[in-house]
């Protein structure tokens, strides 16, 4: 039984990660479409991990040691770190911040432990590495006190281990347990992002060696101690949930750079309907630079895996109807669905269809008669979800803001 319970122990420590090759990522920056500022700066950040040598030898400089990318899902975050990763020909450690949390007590910041100490013996032997670790907010939300959050978090983290009877029969918090909470994740994690320029063991031992010649020797005798060589570490993290991450993670020397993706501009949709379609089975009239235009237009807010699914629904329309290859009225049924929901055809009586007919002609008739700069896209009588009828419009260019007379 001792047995089992220390290899338990150990396997709940192990760091969960991921190891990606630079051979086995197939994603390059020239993949990257929609994001330019965002990619400017990625290569940026590249480059300094490339030449840490020279930045912090030849010129002082301190390298950058993290990266967080925020913003909402679908956006191309964990695209962007692998991208990264192929460009410097470096191994990628993926780990979702889930991975991290155990049952067991101090299982959590073992794990977190684990994962650096291999972050860091990856770089010292590969010339560097990229750590990447997905929805960061789930062990890195901000500290509070030791109120009724901490026992949530006790009852989350240690089941109901993280309470224990009191006097007359109460419950009280276990204070260990809920020391493995939220706040002892987070300090965990805060001290492993300070660890890349800590000596290796054999530097620590050196060291201590050092130390005890130096004991016996005079003081202009004295011996150097070695000096550790810093990992070349480049920590992503991604997060839709920033705003709830602990306010020590942001400051310099932790993540030193904060990056916000946004759905891609109408520019950013059309380069992306670009390289989505040469990837995919269509036809000729989808090849039109107006036709794709036009489907730039229609896709506002669209996020990059939003389009991919798009078009990936557009081929099963295809298929559905006998074809291999998508039309644009795959695509455009494709996105009816996407957005509004299947048709459920029923059988209106004459004087339904006409009454839904004529109330789904007026909104297209004040639409175009008081908005004649948006673009009228479907009219239908069609059920779908709680919708009788329809009627789809949209802006022709992306729009950022409203006047009175618009609203």
């Amino acid at each position: 039984l001792m047995g089992t319970l220390i290899g338990t122990t150990v396997v709940a420590g192990r760091s969960p990660h991921v190891t990606y090759r630079p051979e086995q990522i197939d994603v390059r920056f020239e993949d990257i479409k929609g994001i330019d500022a965002v990619k400017a700066e990625v290569v940026r950040s590249l480059n300094l991990f490339l030449a840490h040598r020279a930045f912090s030898e030849q010129m002082g400089g301190t390298p950058r040691r993290g990266l967080l990318f925020e913003g909402p899902p679908g956006t191309g975050k964990t695209y962007v770190a692998k991208a990264l990763a192929g460009e410097a020909d470096v191994p990628l450690l993926f780990v979702s911040a889930t991975s991290f949390q155990s049952m067991y007590y101090g299982a959590t910041a073992r794990k977190i432990r684990s994962y650096f100490r291999t972050l860091r013996k990856t770089a010292r032997r590969e010339g560097g590495a990229i750590g990447f670790i997905e929805e960061i907010d789930a062990i890195a939300t901000a500290r509070g006190g030791l109120g009724l959050s901490a026992s949530a978090t006790a009852l989350a983290c240690g089941g109901m281990e993280g309470l224990r009877a009191g006097p007359a029969g109460g419950l009280v918090r276990n204070a260990s347990v809920v020391s493995e909470g939220t706040g002892g994740v987070v300090n965990e994690l805060l001290v492993q992002m300070q660890s890349f320029d800590e000596p290796t063991g054999w530097q620590v031992a050196l060291g201590r060696l050092v130390d005890t010649f130096n004991l016996l020797l005079p003081a202009h005798r004295q011996i150097p101690r070695p000096r550790p060589q810093p990992a070349n570490v480049l920590l992503i993290a991604a997060t839709n949930r920033s705003s709830a991450l602990d306010p020590a993670l942001m400051r310099p020397g932790r993540f030193d750079r904060i990056l916000t993706f946004e759905p891609p501009t109408k520019k950013g949709r059309r380069d992306l309907i670009d390289l989505m379609l040469d990837r995919r089975s269509h036809d000729d009239e989808l090849d039109a630079p107006t036709t794709r235009d036009d489907l730039a237009a229609l896709t506002t807010g669209y996020t990059p895996a939003r389009l991919e699914n798009l078009f990936d629904e557009a081929l099963v329309e295809a298929l559905r109807r006998g074809s291999r290859s998508m039309s644009l009225r795959d695509v455009h049924a494709a996105r009816l669905v996407a957005d509004v929901g299947l048709g459920q055809p029923v059988a209106y009586t004459d004087h339904e269809a006409r009454l839904i007919a004529t109330h789904e002609a007026g909104h297209a008739v004040v639409a175009h008669v008081v908005a004649p700069h948006r673009r009228l896209e479907v009219l239908t009588i069609v059920k779908r979800k709680d919708a009788l009828g329809m009627l789809a419009h949209n802006d022709t260019e992306d729009v950022f803001t409203r006047s009175r007379s618009e609203l």
